[in-house]
């Protein structure tokens, strides 16, 4: 299967260095020509701590590409998702499946938007990776990626399993669920805590559980995150998500966040596509949102300030 990955991020790039390695056929395509030219040239570059390699996929900016791709996997920020689906679809052929794994909310709305419901699939990912240069990263946490059904979807479930077993046996592993809706807001929760907290106070993930005076944001995080996951059609446990939280800090103790690399390289983050978004549905429905709605301001202004030295 010809495998098209959008996005040369640290997301885009592991996934590709690891399908390179395992015989996959996969091309990378994104927007930066100084990204496309370091990677073409130099390969991709992982490391988990112990050792590191190489790898060879292709890399270009030439949308037309994506003619040739079976299977497309969208790994942009949210922030681009609308943009970058819509340069691509008048190029991708109509059996193309095209599957996000990204953060944020409503990634798989704007790309059944774009591609038609019959043709995306929704999942999330536990793998966790530091971009450390343009054809670098750092695997933090070899975790595991979940495909299934989604309410805006209704790609067949023999597509889902075909799309799980293809990036399995690509190197990155895979499986389905019936309903991956409530475990992809589950994720969104986690990345409610880990994402706004660790791109404040400047730490690795797994420092999170080492700051008590955290405790207490935490618990209302994930109380608003619950509460937001219900109006959105979605119940589940807090206790539940809440030891999913801290099962994901200690996991991934050693990885920096997206939203740390973004505020450390003065790029624009996903906040307001993953606290701003369930804050905005707990306000919408005339609940309150302190917590979510406190750590988007924070965020935002580091944006606008850029980090300060300490």
């Amino acid at each position: 299967m010809k495998i098209l990955i959008v996005g040369a991020g640290a997301l885009g790039i592991l996934f590709a260095g690891l399908m390179s390695r395992h015989g996959g056929d996969v091309v990378i395509l994104t927007r930066r020509r100084e990204a496309a030219e370091t990677i073409s040239s130099n390969g991709i570059i992982i490391s988990d701590g112990k050792s590191s390699w190489r790898a060879w996929p292709g890399c270009t900016t030439d949308p037309r590409t994506a003619s040739s791709a079976e299977l497309c996997l969208v790994c942009v920020k949210s922030y681009d998702t609308e943009a970058v689906a819509r340069m691509i679809s008048p190029y991708l052929n109509e059996s193309c499946l095209v599957t996000t794994v990204q953060n944020g909310l409503n990634n798989v709305e704007r790309l059944a938007e774009v591609f038609g419901p019959e043709r995306v699939i929704a999942g999330y990912t536990l793998q966790a990776s530091t971009l450390t240069g343009l054809n670098s990263v750092y695997h933090a946490y070899d975790g595991e990626t979940v495909l299934g059904l989604h309410p805006s979807t209704t790609t067949p479930v023999e597509k889902i399993k075909q799309v799980a077993d293809e990036l399995t046996s690509a190197g990155v592993k895979t499986k389905t669920v019936e309903n991956v809706y409530p475990e992809a807001l589950t994720k969104l929760i986690i990345n409610s805590v880990i994402n706004p907290l660790t791109a404040i106070l400047g730490v690795r993930n797994g420092e999170l559980q080492e700051l008590q005076e955290l405790s207490w944001i935490i618990d209302r995080l994930v109380e608003e995150g619950v509460e937001a996951a219900s109006l959105l059609g979605a119940r589940l446990k807090p206790e539940h998500v809440k030891r999913r939280v801290y099962e994901a800090i200690k996991a991934t103790y050693e990885n920096k966040s997206s939203m740390l690399q973004d505020i450390e390289k003065g790029r624009r983050t996903e906040i307001e596509f993953i606290n701003g978004a369930l804050a905005r549905v707990l306000l919408t429905a005339g609940r309150p949102a302190p917590a979510n709605t406190l750590l988007t301001q924070l965020v935002l202004a580091f944006e606008r300030k850029g980090r300060r030295s300490w």
